[in-house]
């Protein structure tokens, strides 16, 4: 599992995985792993443009995930 010091600092990594448990393996889990489950239809408003907004930790942090297009080259 990769530690802090073997990524650069403020490098955003997103990675896909098949399952919860490779994604934990593999990816690693920082200072804590956290799961935020959508439905379907989260999903297919996060298609259409649309955001979706939550809370993590109890309100302590928020969370805005937005679908990124594509850039061309």
């Amino acid at each position: 599992m990769k530690t802090w010091d073997d990524i650069p600092h403020g490098e955003d990594r997103i990675q896909v995985y098949a399952t919860l448990a490779q994604a934990r393996e593999q990816f690693g889990e920082n200072y804590a792993g956290l799961v935020f489950k959508l439905t379907r239809a989260q999903a297919e408003a996060l298609l259409q443009g649309q955001v979706v907004a939550f809370d993590i930790r109890g309100r302590e942090y928020a969370g805005f995930l937005i679908v990124e297009e594509a850039r061309q080259k």
